[in-house]
């Protein structure tokens, strides 16, 4: 996808994530993870959502060690190449 962009991504990354109950107008970039209810189960979907959508080879184990929304954001926009 060639007009794959950061702003397009995480824009999904929310609906996603508001879909699965987390309260995305609080989430900050240094926001933990559990703290924002935010799980490995939803941390497969959404990987399986971000391939599906947008062709990125994402897999929940690339999430070790990620412990904030920015970390994350940071994974999945490194296997974006965005």
């Amino acid at each position: 996808m060639a007009d794959l962009t950061r702003e397009l991504i995480e824009a999904r990354i929310e609906r996603a994530l508001a879909a699965f109950d987390v309260d995305v107008a609080s989430l900050t970039p240094e926001s933990g993870l559990e703290d924002a209810n935010i799980d490995s189960l939803d941390i497969v979907e959404l990987s399986q959502i971000l391939h599906d959508d947008f062709a990125i080879d994402i897999k929940p184990q690339d999430f070790q060690g990620a412990t904030t929304y920015g970390d994350a954001l940071a994974v999945v926009f490194r296997r974006a190449g965005v």
